[in-house]
């Protein structure tokens, strides 16, 4: 009873009135408890009695209006909260209930008039701050983002380290479009409240989106590193998949591929059937030249059924390490899967010119590992005559492999961009 009128807001001695009152303590008390069970319809008919027997107290309507609101009762439920909000002026509870009420039921500008009346010196600052909060609300709704900001503003300048009012600040500036501020007020509500990891996640990919659509490349780069930071700090805290591969991409973006590479693993570990951080991992690998590891985890990340656009830059990644590999044919079918069917043109013209070039050097390499043995026989047998034979001949056949891989070279260096 008491947690209750704590969360109403109701005065203990507006409740001592009506509980001195005999019956209608049993149809408060009944009332409640009902609520509390969520039967709201067998609630409100007790309500109903509090509200017969004392129709100048606020609190019966307000509890009234509260099961039919939960019973969808909307139109009847407000006409009771519009009396509560009447009757008890000075409770807070009574105008922030039928405030959120309007706003469910679309009435922004009925709210707004309401929130705008009342008296906040007469109220706490967790109050002041929601009611600008739900002001601000009605406001955006109204298409009035500058005065929305204007509104958390004010309420900021009294009130600084409020991270709910910091997060809302940042959901109306970014209706009118200031993205740093957006990032700034993201940034202060997860400072102020470290567990609080939407405001984390939202504040770094906000960061990382600016930094791709700044011309400026000093203040790309010290938004990547501001994203970086906050990731890490948000992955170090609570290490699991969605802060990790968060991590991860903020490393990648800053340059910092060790790193990104740590913090991807982890993500891949913790969920090895989601194809996002098997795919992030693979194209972190392949930029630190670790490709075998790369097409592993991108062929893995295949297998994880990805949606279609991430399957077309799996695809594209291993398009081009398997032709960076010279492993043309399918790299080529990687490329048309992709969708890049002039790319798998190309990669298959290119195949068919080189075909007899490779087909020679893999022959040239599985000679002179034969030779190579028969040279060690020989050496046992001691026929250095053989010796020098078998060795004369390795010799011509590794500056022929040399001499083709040197022809390839241009060949591989452009694939491998």
């Amino acid at each position: 009873m008491i947690q209750l009128r704590r969360a109403l807001g109701i005065s203990a001695l507006a409740v001592a009135v009506v509980l001195a009152a005999g019956p209608v303590a049993a149809d408060w008390n009944a009332g409640v408890d009902l609520y509390n069970q969520g039967l709201f319809a067998e609630a409100a008919e007790h309500f109903q009695g509090v509200v017969k027997t004392h129709p100048g107290w606020p609190g019966g309507y307000l509890m009234l209006g509260r099961c039919e609101l939960a019973m969808g009762q909307t139109t009847e439920a407000l006409d009771h909260l519009r009396v509560a909000a009447r009757l008890g002026p000075d409770d807070p509870a009574n105008a922030a209930t039928l405030s959120r009420a309007l706003m469910a039921a679309e009435l922004h500008t009925e709210a707004r008039e309401l929130l705008e009346s009342l008296d906040l010196e007469k109220t706490s600052p967790p109050w002041k701050a929601e009611f600008a909060r739900m002001q601000a609300r009605c406001l955006l709704a109204e298409d009035r983002a500058a005065d929305a900001v204007a509104v958390l503003e004010t309420r900021l300048e009294d009130d600084p380290d409020n991270a709910a009012l910091h997060r809302a600040i940042a959901t109306a500036c970014q209706a009118t479009g200031d993205r740093m501020a957006v990032l700034d007020h993201l940034t202060r509500a997860f400072v102020l409240d470290p567990d609080d990891h939407a405001s984390g996640r939202a504040a770094i990919t906000t960061a990382l989106a600016l930094a791709t659509a700044t011309g400026d490349d000093s203040l790309a780069a010290s938004l990547r590193d501001r994203a970086l930071e906050l990731a890490t700090t948000l992955a170090t805290a609570a290490p699991e998949y969605d802060n990790e591969l968060l991590a991860g991409e903020a490393a990648f973006a800053a340059g910092r591929l060790d790193a990104a590479a740590r913090w991807l693993a982890g993500a891949a570990n913790e969920r090895p059937q989601e194809p996002m951080a098997r795919y992030e991992l693979g194209r972190t690998l392949a930029a630190l030249d670790r490709n075998d590891e790369a097409i592993n985890h991108l062929r893995a990340a295949l297998g994880a059924a990805p949606d279609a656009e991430l399957a077309v830059r799996i695809h594209g990644q291993l398009g081009r390490l398997l032709a960076c590999r010279l492993e043309l044919r399918e790299a080529a079918r990687h490329y048309r899967a992709a969708g890049d069917n002039e790319r798998a043109g190309l990669i298959d013209g290119l195949a068919a010119d080189i075909s007899g070039a490779l087909e020679r050097l893999a022959k040239l390499r599985r000679d002179a590992a034969e030779f190579a043995g028969i040279e060690a026989e020989l050496e046992e047998l001691g026929d250095a005559n053989g010796v020098t034979a078998v060795a004369d001949r390795r010799k011509a056949m590794g500056q022929e492999i040399a001499a083709i891989e040197d022809n390839l070279y241009e060949v591989r260096s452009a694939l491998c961009q």
